[in-house]
């Protein structure tokens, strides 16, 4: 199915309004590609995909499609929908073990972890289990943090007077004036 690109129905030279031309469709470039088990759509440059999955933010995303392009000789900017799966497999592999390609421990997102003291960099669901999983060990040893997180109240040091509301409003509530019983001037 070809897009169609509209002119909003300017006049060309001759005075008629212009025709809806269909656009060229590639058929190298796939429509949705999935990375670390999130969709992207497959026209998006490889460096600004890769920051879609969770748990690869602006530097490391960078970091990894360096990475990518010295490894299999790919350009940062090229769409993510015209990789094959074997190399989207070695994408997704570069981000799971960055060790293996030489990131420094500084840029992971779970370093020295508690159990075994190792540096991970979680992506996705992996992400999203440890960071509950840290919560319910905060509540379990009753810390500040995890006494705060049991009554769903700022964690972070933040001020709560005002912010952090579940429902109403923040201010003053008027009365409605009522009218006067007397009914008229005297």
């Amino acid at each position: 199915m070809a897009k169609v690109k509209k002119d909003k129905g300017k006049p060309d030279k001759t005075g008629a309004k212009a025709q809806e031309q269909p656009m060229a469709q590639d058929e190298d470039v796939r429509g949705i590609v999935r990375i670390a088990g999130k969709d992207v759509k497959g026209h998006v440059p490889m460096r600004k995909a890769l920051k879609a999955v969770k748990g690869v933010g602006k530097r490391y995303g960078e970091i990894c499609s360096r990475i990518v392009s010295q490894k299999l000789g790919v350009d940062g900017s090229v769409e993510i929908g015209r990789l094959s799966d074997a190399q989207l497999g070695e994408i997704e592999e570069i981000m799971v073990n960055p060790f293996q390609h030489g990131l420094p421990s500084y840029l992971l997102n779970k370093r020295r972890e508690l159990a075994t003291g190792d540096d991970k960099h979680l992506i996705s669901n992996d992400l999203d289990f440890s960071i509950k999983q840290d919560i319910e060990r905060d509540i379990k040893t009753r810390s500040w943090r995890g006494i705060s997180h049991m009554y769903r109240k700022k964690v972070r040091g933040q001020k709560t007077r005002t912010s952090g509301r579940r429902s109403g409003s923040v201010g003053v509530v008027k009365k409605k004036l009522q009218p006067a019983k007397g009914g008229g001037k005297k």
